[in-house]
C-alpha cells in the first residue's frame, strides 16, 4: 500500500493549500483593465484638421471552456461600448477605431489551459477632445514643462 500524503499542523494536504493559493490568485488577477491616453502631439493634427488623441484599453480576462466569459470584459462589443462612454464623459467626438484584437490563450499550458483560457483583448481609437479638455491639457503641458526648466 502506498503512504498517505502528508499532512501539516491543521492537517491539510500541502499541494492542494498551494493550489488553492494559486487559484484565488488567479481569480483575483483576472478582469484587470489597462488604459492609456496619448495626448501630446507636437502641435500636429488629425485628418480632419483638428488635434486627435489616441485611446488605448487593454482587458485580462479569463474564459471557461475556451470561449465562455467567466471573469473580465474581453468581447470587443463591450470593450468598444466602454471606451466610447468614457470617451463621451470627457465630450469627445468623431471616433475611429484603428485597432481592436483578442488574443485567446487556449494554447499556452494545455490541458490547463483548455479549461481556464486567459483572454487579453485591446481596442484602440483615436478621437478629437473637446475644446475645453484640450484646453485643460495644452496648460497642464504648460505647467509641467515650466517645472522642468
Amino acid at each position: 500500500m502506498g503512504k498517505l500524503p502528508r499532512r501539516d499542523s491543521r492537517g491539510t494536504n500541502p499541494p492542494m493549500k498551494h493550489l488553492t493559493i494559486l487559484a484565488l490568485l488567479l481569480v483575483s488577477s483576472t478582469a484587470c483593465t489597462f488604459h492609456s491616453t496619448a495626448k501630446r502631439w507636437n502641435d500636429r493634427v488629425g485628418a480632419n484638421g483638428n488635434p486627435v488623441y489616441v485611446k488605448s484599453t487593454t482587458n485580462f480576462g479569463l474564459n471557461l471552456g475556451i470561449i465562455l466569459p467567466l471573469f473580465g470584459s474581453t468581447e470587443i462589443d463591450s470593450m468598444v461600448h466602454d471606451m466610447t462612454g468614457e470617451i463621451a464623459d470627457e465630450n469627445g467626438d468623431r471616433v475611429r477605431i484603428i485597432e481592436s484584437a483578442a488574443e485567446n490563450y487556449w494554447y499556452g499550458w494545455p490541458p490547463f489551459t483548455w479549461i481556464i483560457t486567459p483572454v487579453l483583448t485591446t481596442v484602440t481609437a483615436d478621437y478629437e477632445p473637446s475644446a475645453e479638455q484640450r484646453a485643460a491639457d495644452l496648460k497642464a503641458a504648460q505647467e509641467a514643462a515650466a517645472e522642468d526648466n
